[in-house]
């Protein structure tokens, strides 16, 4: 893969985690225990050794933080997505959590791209940006989880659906975990 993904996320309370939370539960009905929300950023390098465009995160971090263009560092934190993120602490024990990524069309944002371009000089082929959705479910079935979430990303009526629309945005599962470190109870 030639890719880095650089995860923004509201520090504490993010009303619009909260907001998606109520809607999902209240007036879709949906058993959903947790919601966080933050933009992912995917870049795209031309260069095909992971060495060479992993030295990239820093100055690709520095940009995306000047001057609150990208990250506003008084209100949000970035951090590089590596790999599959453990359970959020924040979730209720005993669950599971899975990610989606909602990106408008394909995602790809030319203007970002010529932004880090020119600020960086960094390789880059392409930028993608979308809202990554990490929804956590009762239980720790991570087919189960993985399903809802699918069933629960797309729009398809008013009580079915309501992350993306899928007429202008794909909705992509990008990895499923499970609270390993809870109790099991009977």
């Amino acid at each position: 893969m030639n890719e880095l993904d650089l995860l923004v996320e509201r520090r504490g309370f993010d009303p619009a985690a909260e907001t998606t939370a109520g809607a999902l539960r209240d007036l879709l009905g949906l058993d959903v225990t947790h919601v966080e929300r933050g933009v992912l950023w995917r870049f795209t390098f031309v260069a095909p050794d992971p060495e060479e465009f992993a030295a990239w995160r820093a100055p690709l971090e520095r940009a995306a933080c000047r001057v609150g263009r990208y990250v506003n560092a008084n209100r949000d934190a970035c951090a590089w997505w590596t790999g599959p993120r453990p359970y959020p602490d924040r979730a209720p024990p005993g669950g599971s959590a899975v990610d989606i990524w909602v990106c408008e069309g394909d995602g790809e944002d030319r203007v970002a791209a010529r932004y880090f371009r020119r600020q960086t000089a960094a390789p880059l082929e392409r930028v993608r940006r979308g809202i990554l959705w990490r929804l956590c479910f009762p239980g720790r079935d991570l087919d189960a989880a993985r399903e809802r979430a699918a069933d629960t990303a797309v729009t398809r009526g008013r009580r079915h659906g309501l992350l993306s629309n899928p007429h202008a945005e794909r909705a992509e599962i990008l990895g499923a975990v499970c609270d390993r470190h809870a109790k099991e109870t009977r």
